[in-house]
């Protein structure tokens, strides 16, 4: 399998691909089947589907990694926390307030709810026709954190950055209860046969960066440190997204098999500063995929060329946005390919 052969350190002239939300609303199978249940977190939580949807862009594009399609809030809808996904808004949640914490302890029970979860991977593995690795995923504490306390999006994580600096105590309280979910959320779904690890900290650039290393390092050094005890063979990927500089302290200091670099953070810095054992992945702007063209050529060229000397996994920068054409997915992965 070229994708795990290449998170485990060995180089290619061409890069394995596959592409965050690579299973989405820019494919018209997708759209038809999600019209299938008005509920999102039912749909996540439908094995079939979800498991149809993971299988989709494999089908269609022939990706070297599957993702299995659920959503990082599903932690947090576990945790008995309330959780609506609106149309044309987003998440919805009810805020956590500074003084409130989670209380939690039914991991039995926690886990069992995610059971549909792990049998959607199962479902995948017997469907691919030709085997292809499976990334199981969650989101970090830090960003799910921001989602308990803005009560969805945010633009400037005000309430995620106030209740850091209004109750520090109480926030590290709340952080032991994501650890320990995260840490549930990934066992499930490597006991169903998942073959890889990715932790998604789509909003670590907006933490205050004397709280990093508590609320951002610590807690995916645990998280990692505890997969990597249970099953020591699975590769890890991180995306610590737009964290400028503290993206080496991070690397330094977690030792991922692979950083997910996002299209705001200049990968030149970063593959200058890093061991080369540290694979790299991504880097494309996604709305360069959306124009596609020979710009996009040049700037997937660009990548490809400074990588050389680096193992290196083609992704974007985050995820495939709605409005990309098919066919520019279709025409950069044979681009890639063929060079």
């Amino acid at each position: 399998m070229k994708f795990i052969d290449t998170l485990n350190g060995n180089k290619s002239t061409i890069p394995p691909i596959w592409i965050m939300r690579q299973a989405g609303r820019y494919l018209p199978e997708y759209r038809k089947l999600r019209k299938s249940e008005q509920d999102f977190i039912k749909f996540c939580l439908n094995s079939e589907k979800a498991s149809e949807v993971t299988c989709q862009p494999i089908n269609k594009f022939d990706m070297d990694a599957a993702i299995i399609f659920s959503d990082i809030l599903l932690v947090l809808h576990m945790l008995n926390h309330e959780v609506s996904f609106i149309a044309d808004k987003g998440p919805v949640l009810k805020r956590l307030l500074v003084g409130e914490n989670i209380n939690f302890n039914d991991w039995d029970g926690y886990k069992f709810n995610l059971k549909a979860v792990g049998k959607a991977i199962e479902l995948t593995k017997r469907k691919l026709i030709h085997p292809i690795p499976i990334i199981g995923f969650s989101g970090s504490p830090w960003t799910l954190f921001t989602y308990l306390t803005e009560g969805g999006s945010s633009r400037d994580f005000s309430n995620a950055r106030n209740f850091l600096w209004a109750d520090e105590k109480n926030a590290e309280k709340v952080f032991d209860v994501l650890i320990k979910a995260v840490v549930c959320f990934l066992d499930v779904q490597l006991k169903a046969g998942a073959n890889a690890i990715m932790l998604f900290d789509s909003w670590a650039g907006s933490i205050p960066a004397i709280f990093r290393k508590k609320f951002i390092i610590e807690p995916t050094k645990k998280i990692v440190e505890y997969i990597r005890e249970q099953n020591p063979f699975i590769p890890i990927i991180c995306l610590p997204k737009s964290m400028g500089e503290g993206i080496i302290e991070f690397a330094d200091e977690i030792r991922p098999n692979c950083l997910a670099i996002d299209h705001l953070t200049d990968i030149e810095f970063v593959h200058k500063s890093l061991s080369k054992n540290i694979v790299l992945q991504g880097n494309i702007d996604p709305i360069c995929l959306v124009h596609g063209g020979k710009r996009l050529e040049r700037e997937v060229d660009h990548i490809i060329n400074l990588m050389a000397d680096r193992p290196y996994i083609f992704n974007l920068g985050h995820g495939i946005l709605p409005n990309t054409p098919v066919e520019n997915v279709e025409k950069i992965i044979s681009y890639i390919r063929r060079n």
